[in-house]
């Protein structure tokens, strides 16, 4: 049965590289706990995604698997994208990305001779009280960044190029675009958003912000009716953000009606652990 009225909700997070557990602020093992706590069934669940940065750096590999690519799998991550970190260790990342459950969506970091995009399909679409929601990822990085096998392109074109390919062959009702590394700047913001087509909301990642104060405020907005749908921007400068996104089913399409965004870092840092998830990834803590 379709509703008239729903909600689609998107767990975000990024750099959670040393964020395993048994450490302050907000880690895998509190959001795992977060997690178990939601009373609702499995359907209703937020998509949980990641912007980059988990699995870059170097990490403690005692056992036979990353630890975080192991903490994602244990929370259904549905997919993840790349950051600045994840792409200067890209052995280490492309190593541990083999055991992921999720795809890897990234539209310019492309094979170096073909120019199609190395992790495969750059978008990802899910089924949403019957609407085709699309998500499609980026890296916002530094264009230098890139190796024997992999060269990042130009994000605006290969953002273009993906957009009109996905509405040609998906016809999805609603876009998001997720970018990493991409700062706050007005210029380049304003230049990416308008140089994208069929979108309606664009998340990018920053750098860590780790005093709650100055993390992103809380934003809340509702669609004025006869309103041209607008295209809006979030900046991601803490560990977890969530997107709650408001829809209205009508005859033969969904009506965008408006969307919250929120940092919950402050409010999962004072979550207890998970004990069995702690238990999974003991040997790395």
């Amino acid at each position: 049965m379709v509703s008239e009225f729903f909600n689609v909700k998107l767990y975000i997070t990024q750099h959670m590289n040393g964020c395993l557990g048994k450490k302050e602020g907000v880690t895998f093992g509190k959001i795992s706990s977060a997690v178990n706590s939601m009373s609702m069934k499995e359907y209703e669940r937020p998509i949980f995604c990641d912007l980059g940065g988990a699995i870059g750096n170097a990490v403690n590999t005692k056992g036979p698997q990353n630890p975080y690519i192991m903490s994602m799998n244990h929370l259904h991550y549905k997919f993840a994208t790349l950051n600045m970190s994840d792409i200067k260790n890209i052995g280490a990342t492309g190593k541990a990305m083999r055991t992921s459950y999720f795809p890897w969506i990234c539209t310019n970091i492309v094979q170096k001779f073909t120019a199609e995009p190395f992790y495969g399909q750059p978008y990802r679409i899910f089924n949403m009280n019957r609407m085709k929601l699309a998500v499609i990822g980026g890296y916002g990085g530094p264009s230098e960044d890139k190796t024997e096998q992999i060269s990042s392109v130009n994000l605006e074109a290969s953002f273009k190029k993906w957009l009109r390919y996905l509405h040609s062959q998906e016809e999805p009702d609603y876009v998001i675009v997720f970018v990493s590394d991409f700062t706050d700047d007005s210029v380049c913001i304003e230049n990416l958003k308008n140089s994208l087509e069929g979108v309606g909301i664009v998340i990018t990642g920053s750098f860590y912000e780790g005093n709650y104060d100055k993390q992103t405020p809380v934003f809340n907005t509702t669609r004025v009716h006869g309103e041209k749908v607008p295209l809006y921007h979030h900046v991601h400068n803490g560990r977890i953000m969530e997107l709650d996104i408001r829809f209205k089913t009508r005859v033969n399409t969904f009506e965008y009606l408006g969307h919250s965004m929120a940092i919950r870092d402050k409010e999962f840092s004072k979550v207890a652990e998970d004990i069995e998830y702690l238990d999974l990834v003991y040997r790395y803590l």
